[in-house]
């Protein structure tokens, strides 16, 4: 072969191996679109870089077939890593094919494979060159070549931008979920097609709503919308959790359960058909799942909160995240069961994942655990609970319970994320930036960004009365957990029943939820 189109070669040899690892190390593409392009183009890579390595070595048989003479050690080395690259290769595509999860394997098999082809060709790129050099001097121009080379690459790693690592949490540097938030930039509102309707239990019904053509939602695991419903005539806001995976970028799906009472409940359980047309707003939200973090997880769901569960175990699915998840799914019955089918195929397919019922009036053929979650279930199922992250959603009763329950078990606050939707929670003292009890009469609203001024009652949280007057703020769970409105109070003072979406430094900013606060004298607001 060429001496020129060796090195090519041997040129392009190296640097599909350093592309290949490169993608590996810094999991490149912001959007499951982009990841599945640089997955692509790994692959591409990765097979590119076997069929040299083939030519590679059938041209290195061609050169010492015949040799009567001993191989120099140079060669020796050179076959010695040529042999050991191979078996590599192979067991990286039998990971790859069947076992993607194993990040940790594939990245050293990935970097070995790299250092393992550097040197094949350092060795006879280097004898080459070296080879035709005279011995008692170096070119001036090869020594200034090699010094500026080192030169630029010094310069280069100094002023190239540093990423922190992201190491797992610990006590000190975990932030409740809630408390994360930062104030909205501004709110994506996509328009909505209902596409499918499959029935889970007698009272709920799973929606999948497609986006318009062009159109794309990037959304985490376990974040929720919220929709304009026009019922009647009158627009109904409510937030849904998203059960479908985030790596489905072209639809999202929910799964209302009908509420006795509840208008869009019933209405999307009921009425609701193929072709209905909403808005949403979003995506919402800090209830996520974080392949980054949380390598053990114990998911907690009371009913109908096992909705964003889904979304979690469906991400690490399409994935094949090696994340250890734990369900523990608590219902009535047997009936009452959402995505039981779906459930007990992820339990076969993902090796990690663990999965258990709780049923509070089960059948009598029913051996599994009965009555309420309790302690004695959360000890016998969970594995290592002080180093796992838990996971909410459900009534407001049931995550208090969860969290209680947690807390006896010494599971460090930091590790407890939850999420609900629906009425305050009870037992809660009021916690805000002023708490001298509530104004009578009527006060004052102003609303800064809207132009709208209005009479609002102090018996009214500030998302209600804003929602009267034609305000829109973005919401969710409507109980100050979640953070979705949190709004800055520019004047003017109010109290607040709870706050844990507010951290001090929000606080500090004039930062208020207005689903969960209420005026005592007039206000204006950033809204």
């Amino acid at each position: 072969m060429p001496a020129l189109i060796s090195v090519f070669l041997a040129g392009l040899f190296v640097f599909l191996a350093a592309f290949n690892t490169w993608t590996m190390l810094t999991g490149r593409g912001s959007t499951p679109h982009r990841r599945k392009l640089w997955a692509r183009a790994h692959r591409i890579a990765g097979y590119s870089f076997i069929t040299l390595f083939v030519i590679f070595s059938y041209f290195m048989l061609l050169r010492i077939k015949g040799s009567a003479e001993e191989l120099s050690p140079r060669i020796v080395l050179h076959m010695a890593l040529a042999l050991l690259l191979g078996p590599l290769l192979v067991v990286k595509v039998l990971v790859v094919r069947y076992q993607k999860g194993s990040w940790g394997l594939l990245m050293a098999l990935g970097i070995a494979i790299f250092l393992i082809a550097t040197t094949l060709v350092s060795i006879n790129v280097a004898v080459h060159y070296l080879r035709h050099l005279s011995p008692e001097k170096v070119p001036f121009a090869i020594s200034l070549k090699f010094i500026a080379a080192g030169v630029a690459a010094t310069v280069i790693a100094f002023l190239a931008p540093r990423k922190t690592l992201k190491t797992k949490p610990d006590a000190a540097t975990v932030v409740p979920h809630a408390a994360t938030h930062e104030p909205r930039g501004g709110d994506k509102v996509f328009a909505l097609t209902l596409a499918r309707i499959e029935s889970q239990t007698s009272d709920a019904k799973t929606l999948r709503f497609v986006l318009a053509p062009g159109e794309q939602i990037a959304a985490r695991p376990g974040q929720f919308l919220t929709f304009e419903w026009m019922i009647a005539g009158r627009i109904a806001n409510r937030s849904y959790s998203i059960c479908s995976s985030p790596s489905q970028t072209g639809f999202i799906e929910i799964t209302p359960k009908r509420v006795e009472n509840g208008l869009v409940s019933r209405f999307l359980n009921d009425k609701a058909t193929v072709g209905l047309a909403v808005r949403a707003r979003g995506p919402y939200g800090q209830f996520c799942f974080d392949r980054t973090r949380h390598d053990r997880m114990v998911l907690i769901a009371g009913g109908s909160g096992i909705t964003p569960m889904m979304a979690i175990l469906r991400y690490i699915d399409d994935l094949c995240i090696p994340a250890k998840a734990t369900l523990v799914y608590c219902a009535r019955t047997e009936q009452d069961v959402f995505f039981r089918e779906e459930l007990a195929a992820l339990r076969r397919r993902l090796m990690k994942f663990h999965y258990v019922l709780v049923f509070s009036r089960p059948g009598s053929e029913w051996t599994g655990w009965k009555g309420h979650l309790r302690r004695e279930i959360l000890e016998s199922e969970v594995d290592k609970p002080t180093e796992s992250t838990f996971f909410l959603c459900g009534p407001p009763q049931f995550m208090e319970l969860g969290r209680r329950l947690l807390n006896e078990m010494a599971v460090k606050p930091s590790r407890i994320l939850q999420e609900s939707f629906g009425g305050a929670v009870a037992g809660k003292k009021p916690t805000g930036r002023e708490s001298t009890g509530p104004a009578t009469g009527s006060l004052v609203a102003r609303f800064s960004r809207s132009a709208v001024a209005c009479k609002v009652s102090p018996a009214e949280t500030l998302l209600q009365s804003s929602e009267k007057h034609g305000v829109l703020i973005p919401s969710g769970c409507r109980q100050g957990v979640c953070g979705t409105c949190v709004t800055r109070l520019l004047s003017g003072k109010v109290e607040s029943e709870r706050g844990e979406a507010l951290n001090e430094d929000l606080r500090s900013q004039g930062f208020i939820l207005p689903c969960v606060s209420r005026p005592i004298s007039d206000i204006t607001l950033d809204a």
